[in-house]
């Protein structure tokens, strides 16, 4: 399972700073592909804030938005908070389950190895939205699919 998880989350630093990147190919910068990359890294950071515990009520809607600058600034520092979180745990400690209050109001249970998951598959879906938000701003997108980054990286081993 960690070996699987690693790579989920270098696959999603190679993916997310590829979608960075592409947002630069617009003629000008397009506030709503901005807007989802701030969206998907401040997510991750709540992800792992109720993995850690740390649910303090706080939600990523209330913080403003990060620059484009500070999204690149984010992107290394959630790859090395969550290989961190995983590094050392047993199946059994990524099994555990964390309760937290969703985004409609319900009390949901998830275990750490399904938030992880989460966050993968939250920034594959916006990563698409943002291909399509340079596509029609008349950028060009980037290519962030997992066999792409088996392919370029060998699995993450450039």
């Amino acid at each position: 399972m960690h070996t699987f998880l690693t790579n989920l989350i270098s696959f999603n630093t190679w993916a997310a700073y590829r979608s960075a990147e592409s947002l630069k190919t617009c003629p000008e910068m397009p506030p709503k592909g901005l807007e989802l990359l701030s969206h998907f890294l401040q997510t991750t950071w709540y992800v792992l804030d109720l993995i850690e515990g740390n649910d303090d009520g706080r939600r990523w809607y209330d913080t403003p938005d990060y620059t484009f600058e500070e999204s690149i600034a984010e992107i290394p520092k959630i790859d090395a908070a969550y290989k961190k979180l995983i590094e050392g745990k047993s199946q059994e400690q990524l099994d555990t389950m964390v309760s937290f209050i969703d985004f409609s109001g319900n009390r949901v249970e998830r275990t750490i190895s399904e938030l992880i998951f989460h966050t993968y598959d939250h920034w594959t879906y916006h990563r698409g939205q943002i291909a399509m938000v340079v596509r029609q701003s008349g950028g060009e997108p980037a290519f962030t699919w997992y066999n792409r980054w088996v392919r370029d990286t060998n699995r993450g081993q450039i």
